[in-house]
């Protein structure tokens, strides 16, 4: 379970690093040029939805940009585009990006009258008999998100919203040989976020503070009442699994501060900060007088697994960082060091029911966690053709974790606790990751441009092979995603 708690975490540490810079939430959206050079060298399609950059983009009456990603991952094609447009003095900008319905599930029925169940009992609909299955979630889920910008007053304001939600609730239906009265799942998340940011610096050498709120909404659940022979001796509404949890996050920031600027060279340093919880509520199925009853658990009830496991987690996470660039005719150069520094509480409490209520049996864990895992990501601009072809690329090397953990654990039987001891482990992984991009952006006109991430990459962790002329999906003509933009 340790193991889970460290890999969690140090997700943790990767995926909100995108949001510290004022980018929409979880990496939903970085343009070609800023995904190939790890965020060093954002473009207008950036900055048209930043609550800390929109001042920038520099249009008279609109701006516009669409593009297209295949995403690695599942095979899937991911439409993004943007619109901004002034209003007397007030900016609003308008963002989507996903695949709008491609993977949803899809559950085919039948309707019969009456419907033929094995087990007896009949029904209106008849749901993948034959297949034994509902399908709800997975892998391919439909992912969209959007997000609204308002600037006004040299402030920023933005709301967001993201979703791969997905709910099957039906009555009188029979799947699976049973028939059911009423049958529920839900899988996926649901993620508002709110932002705010100053869009000018407050001092002549910078800083614009931002703050953003996040609420995930994360859903994996399943309730069920079954009628006919197999439901006739427990009746009422089941709980299969119930694993939600919610996941609010504060993170704000100091926007960078320059303390030195001389001979083109300019060097930065910027602090920010998240604070992340997992919080849960959950339901489990209890017998009683023949019929289920429903309980509460601060936890996850999950049958397949541990029944019944108490959970709850936070985590700070402080990230000083160290910034420079540099510029001399068509060449430009940029850096910057991360230091995250992760500090984690996690709970959690194995239970096992007694009658209808739970009590502590087993392992119970209360764990504080250290991690420090610093990276540097580097970044170049060349101009092949200057005002036209630009050369984009960038590095990211990530060193390894360093992990301090202290478990105190409590071992409990039937309620009553039987042992304590208290655990300290230290690691040290075994190498630094690293990670390759290049591409390209051409200026049409000063007003219209394209920008793309050419097939010269390795994957995230020493992976995939990098082929600068090849003619296959490695190679320098072969493009991961396009992107064009406009304004006027």
């Amino acid at each position: 379970m340790k193991n889970r708690v460290f890999t969690f975490a140090l997700c943790l540490m990767i995926t909100v690093a995108g949001a510290w810079a004022q980018n929409l939430p979880a990496n939903i959206w970085a343009s070609p040029q800023s995904n190939t050079t790890e965020g060093r060298y954002r473009s207008n399609a950036d900055n048209f939805i930043r609550p800390d950059q929109y001042t920038g983009v520099g249009f008279n009456k609109w701006f516009g940009m669409v593009s297209f990603l295949q995403d690695t991952s599942t095979a899937e094609a991911i439409a993004t585009a943007g619109f901004a447009a002034k209003v007397s003095k007030v900016y609003i900008g308008a963002f989507y990006s996903g695949n709008f319905w491609a993977g949803k599930p899809v559950n085919n029925y039948t309707e019969e009258e009456p419907a033929t169940v094995p087990s007896g009992g009949s029904a209106g609909k008849v749901y993948d008999v034959y297949n034994n299955n509902i399908n709800v979630g997975g892998a391919t889920n439909p992912v969209n998100n959007a997000a609204v910008l308002i600037g006004v007053a040299d402030m920023g304001f933005r709301l967001t919203y993201r979703t791969n939600y997905q709910l099957f609730k039906k009555s009188d239906i029979v799947t699976g040989n049973y028939l059911y009265n009423n049958y529920r799942i839900e899988r996926g998340y649901i993620a508002p976020q709110i932002a705010w940011a100053m869009a000018k610096d407050l001092t002549k050498n910078g800083i614009r503070p931002y703050a953003t709120f996040d609420l995930v909404f994360d859903r994996d659940y399943q309730k069920t009442e079954t009628a006919g022979p197999d439901g006739a001796d427990i009746t009422g509404e089941k709980i299969g699994y119930s694993l939600n949890h919610i996941d609010p996050s504060f993170a704000a920031g100091l926007g960078g501060y320059t303390f030195l600027n001389k001979d083109g060279f300019r060097l930065s340093f910027d602090l920010d900060y998240v604070l992340t919880f997992n919080i849960y509520d959950n339901e489990y199925s209890y017998i009683e007088n023949g019929e289920y009853k429903t309980g509460k658990i601060k936890g996850e009830y999950s049958p397949a697994t541990i029944d019944y496991v108490e959970k709850s987690l936070v985590s700070n996470l402080v990230t000083p960082s160290l910034s420079g660039q540099w510029g001399k005719d068509r060449l430009a150069l940029r850096f910057k060091l991360n230091l995250p520094l992760t500090f984690q509480s996690y709970d959690q409490n194995v239970m096992s029911l007694n009658g209808s209520e739970l009590v502590y049996d087993g392992a119970s864990n209360s764990e504080f966690t250290f991690i420090f895992r610093p990276d540097v990501r580097l970044a170049l601009q060349y101009k092949i053709v200057p005002d036209r072809l630009t050369l984009n690329a960038g590095a990211r090397i990530q060193a390894t974790a360093i992990t301090v953990n202290t478990t105190d654990q409590k071992n409990y039987a039937a309620g009553n606790k039987v042992s304590a001891r208290k655990l300290h482990q230290d690691s040290y992984g075994s190498g630094f990751v690293s990670r390759f991009h290049l591409g390209a952006a051409f200026n049409f006109t000063e007003n219209a441009w394209v920008e793309a991430t050419t097939g010269v990459t390795n994957a995230y962790g020493n992976t995939g092979t990098i082929e600068v002329f090849g003619t296959g999906q490695n190679g320098l003509f072969s493009f991961g995603s396009i992107l064009a933009g406009f304004k006027f």
